[in-house]
């Protein structure tokens, strides 16, 4: 059996030589109901697209594999793949380096970052045996308040989140909805939003409103990807 890689409320079980082969592509939850499947490809495009270039300094939050903390290497910023696990990086590359460590605990000192990917991950701050975590429920208002100190003047954070009618799936993740979502991203400006639904087999942009009002589960619901700069 190949790589374990995580996507949001699961876990695609892939050969590791290809990830996005069918086994991921045609992954589908137990009863048959619609999936997360693609989500990822949705989430990761929108991250590359608009990835600065270098030089400069990347936090890649949640970095897991490490796929978005190597693509912002390579467009020349010094990156801190940042993990409440273990590293998972199949990678050794001079700008890379992995810190496992809790964003709510971590001393940062006087670093401060031009660009934070935070693909898929705070949904999963503050609920307990999720990735590590502890519990605490505003954990992911935290934590987002404490990435908002660690960008630099003119930094900007690169956020993917699940999106429609708010709710807690513990230990899954958290679906930002009317409520919460504001609360999430206070604090910041958003720059560029966009919302995708999912209908079958695929994923399309879609308008705020169908997005969040997207009755979500512990195995699916719709995406919303930001650009946000710190007020």
């Amino acid at each position: 059996m190949g790589a374990r890689l995580r996507r949001g409320g699961a876990y695609v079980l892939g050969v590791t030589s290809d990830i996005t082969g069918n086994a991921a592509r045609k992954m589908r939850s137990a009863d048959g109901a619609i999936s997360l499947a693609g989500d990822r490809w949705v989430e990761w495009s929108f991250c590359f697209a608009r990835m600065a270039d270098g030089p400069g300094r990347t936090l890649d939050f949640g970095a897991d594999i490490g796929f978005l903390s190597l693509a912002a290497a390579q467009r020349g910023h010094d990156v801190v793949a940042f993990d409440r696990l273990p590293s998972s990086l199949d990678y050794d590359h001079p700008n890379v380096t992995h810190v496992q460590a809790d964003i709510l605990a971590h001393d940062f000192g006087a670093e401060r970052f031009d660009q934070i990917v935070n693909c898929s991950s705070v949904e999963h701050v503050g609920l307990g045996g999720r990735y590590g975590s502890s519990d605490a429920p505003d954990g992911d208002i935290d934590a987002m308040g404490r990435m908002r100190e660690l960008l630099a003047p003119g930094g900007r954070m690169i956020l993917t989140i699940p999106v429609g009618r708010d709710g807690v799936y513990a230990p899954q993740h958290r679906v930002y909805g009317p409520e919460r979502l504001p609360r999430l991203l206070g604090g910041y400006a958003v720059s560029e939003e966009q919302y995708w639904t999912k209908q079958g087999r695929h994923w399309r942009q879609d308008t705020r409103e169908a997005a969040l009002d997207v009755q979500g589960s512990a195995a699916f619901y719709a995406l919303g990807l930001f650009v946000l700069t710190a007020q």
